[in-house]
């Protein structure tokens, strides 16, 4: 059962972090929490700013399909082995990508007016660890 749990948790956050990386790498504009924050729309962005934040999403896009199919190939292969190293690979590589984009998406909706979702992260990290912890207390000792 604290296999099938972990699961649960890591493949919430694969799903998620996929879910989020496909937004941000092709959308065609910012999203709406990001004109709350600089308190412009996307057509009153000049070009070189369209392109700039264009660059920065997709960017942080990247990162998150790779945070995703990362976890994703570690729990199709030593996961499923029960492999103790990819629990704590797993975790690492999710906590690496959340807790950045946690924090600079916290900051933001303390500084501005935007609404960014910076609770998603949190809770992507929380399950990552409860994952850890459901994973290691499977172990027969």
């Amino acid at each position: 059962m604290k296999m099938k749990l972990a699961l649960f948790c890591y493949s919430f956050n694969v799903i998620g972090l996929f879910i989020f990386g496909l937004i941000y790498t092709f959308s065609g504009e910012f999203l709406p929490f990001h004109s709350d924050a600089i308190q412009m729309s996307w057509d009153d962005l000049s070009s070189p700013q369209q392109t700039l934040y264009l660059g920065m999403m997709r960017t942080e896009g990247a990162g998150l399909l790779a945070s995703a199919i990362a976890i994703a190939a570690l729990l199709m292969f030593p996961f499923r082995k029960r492999e103790v190293w990819s629990y704590w690979a797993m975790t690492l590589i999710g906590v690496v990508e959340n807790v950045p984009s946690m924090l600079g998406a916290y900051y933001t909706s303390l500084a501005t007016p935007a609404s960014s979702p910076w609770q998603l992260n949190l809770l992507g990290i929380v399950l990552l660890v409860l994952g850890l912890a459901f994973a290691l207390g499977d172990r027969k000792r």
